[in-house]
């Protein structure tokens, strides 16, 4: 299998003039850090039951610049799910972030896969669960491409999988079939089938040019889409285009550590979103 990385992507100007330093708060490659590795600010946090920027059971913790989540719950208690969510709305971006799987589960969930996710293109009131896209965070399955409530995207998929209740991506070139996800309930993709997760910390990237959008996990392509939309529910065949929303970490009855959530603005000398490799 050809394995395109996402630092293949990236542009190299040789000989240009010498530039200004970076912004404060951006490194050179132009990274910022959407958590600041202290505290929530530029967030607010949403859970069942208890709303907006209320944690009264002490969910969300802090520590060692992580955010570490149901760290002091006992395992298997039942628990209230929901997200950290940033204030503004991004479009055209790079994001990165890194994440590790702690060792307890909880109620509801208990008896299922360790989960938690990645939402970005999140549009509107908050809900569990809301209407966005999702970069699926849960064992086996990180890097699944979700489309919830009204969001709809063109990608391909595996032909022999299309009969399956939840179809594989698979990319065009390697002959990947066209299809489409979403606009009713929850749309979901498995991602690229592979051994891309790793034992300890993971690094997961979602790519999101215009109304495109790209899985990256530990430097793998695993999912895509194009012509992201949202779909009127009042009139089924219109839609219109979307390009940027809010982003927001998952909280989903499962322990989980997320670090190091950063994002680089994309402009047009930035090439182009990384494409797959497919498999094969």
């Amino acid at each position: 299998m050809l394995v395109r990385s996402i630092a293949s992507v990236l542009i190299l100007f040789v000989g240009a003039p010498a530039a200004p330093g970076p912004p404060p708060g951006r490194d050179e490659g132009g990274w910022s850090r959407l958590f600041n590795g202290r505290d929530l600010d530029g967030w607010y946090t949403f859970l069942q039951e208890h709303g907006k920027d209320r944690d009264p059971d002490g969910i969300i913790a802090i520590e060692d610049g992580a955010i570490h989540l149901y760290r002091d719950v006992p395992d298997g208690r039942e628990v209230v799910m929901g997200y950290i969510a940033t204030e503004h709305e991004y479009g055209d971006y790079h994001l990165r972030w890194r994440y590790r799987w702690g060792e307890k589960k909880f109620e509801p969930r208990y008896a299922l896969k360790r989960d938690a996710g990645l939402y970005y293109h999140l549009l509107g009131e908050d809900a569990v669960w809301p209407r966005a896209l999702q970069f699926q965070v849960q064992e086996t399955d990180v890097g699944d491409l979700l489309a919830l409530y009204g969001l709809r995207l063109d990608t391909w998929i595996d032909p022999e999988t299309a009969g399956e209740p939840i179809p594989t991506f698979l990319a065009p070139d390697r002959g990947g079939r066209p299809s489409v996800l979403g606009g009713e309930g929850i749309g979901y993709a498995k991602r690229l089938p592979g051994p891309f997760e790793v034992e300890g910390w993971n690094t997961a990237e979602v790519v999101a040019r215009g109304d495109s959008t790209t899985h990256v996990l530990n430097g793998h392509v695993v999912a895509r889409g194009d012509h992201i939309r949202l779909v009127d529910p009042d009139r089924p065949g219109e839609s219109r285009p979307i390009s940027r929303g809010r982003i927001a970490l998952e909280i989903e009855a499962a322990e989980i550590e997320f670090r190091d959530v950063e994002i680089r603005m994309l402009g047009e000398g930035d090439g182009q979103a990384p494409r797959t490799d497919g498999g094969g």
